[in-house]
């Protein structure tokens, strides 16, 4: 059986501040001149804090940060999603690059080959490295070499530049060319590491 959990409010507190549009609640109480008070916000079980205060003022300057902090991280949080919402920039043919690993450095390429309002589809890319003629630890992608099948991704604009989510751990961000050579671009090679 599941306990459901409830915010603990002692019985002798009553309701200093509600504020249902930040989800705000603070009690608290006053004893011998000394206040003790309690906040919650949200839809959390645990405080925020639970203190004792010598003074009403410095109760209400606590409560006044905490309106302010719980204010700015909502404008935080919807600027942040708006950004990331903005219409991409995306086209068919670039590619994205993907670098991951904890005691290695694995890279892996995707190249667009759809585009929609707020998605593209992208195929995993072959890469070149040593064979091809780059230095032990390098790569770079090799563009219309498919590896694998295709893959719809939603496209996060956050930071202004393009990036989806490959794996739950790693994103991939678009690679600018530094050349092109006939139709073909040209790409800065990239850091990988492995054991032998």
């Amino acid at each position: 059986m599941r306990v459901e959990k409830t915010r603990y409010i002692p019985p002798n507190y009553h309701p200093l501040l509600q504020d249902p549009a930040l989800g705000l609640e603070v009690h608290g109480s006053e004893v011998n001149g000394k206040w003790y008070a309690i906040a919650y916000s949200g839809k959390r079980t645990k405080s925020h804090w639970h203190y004792s205060f010598k003074t009403k003022e410095r109760l209400d300057a606590s409560i006044a940060d905490l309106v302010n902090g719980i204010k700015a991280s909502k404008d935080l949080k919807a600027r942040l999603k708006a950004e990331r919402l903005q219409p991409h920039d995306v086209k068919v043919g670039e590619v994205f690059r993907c670098s991951w690993g904890y005691d290695q450095t694995n890279v892996d390429f995707f190249e667009v080959v759809a585009v929609g309002n707020s998605t593209i589809d992208i195929r995993p890319i072959a890469q070149m490295s040593e064979e091809t003629g780059f230095m032990a630890g390098q790569c770079a992608p090799k563009v219309g070499v498919y590896i694998g099948e295709t893959m719809r991704k939603r496209v996060s604009m956050l930071g202004g530049s393009p990036s989806v989510k490959i794996y739950e751990f790693a994103n991939a961000y678009r690679m600018k060319p530094i050349a092109t050579v006939g139709d073909k671009p040209v790409f800065s090679s990239s850091y990988f590491s492995y054991y032998a």
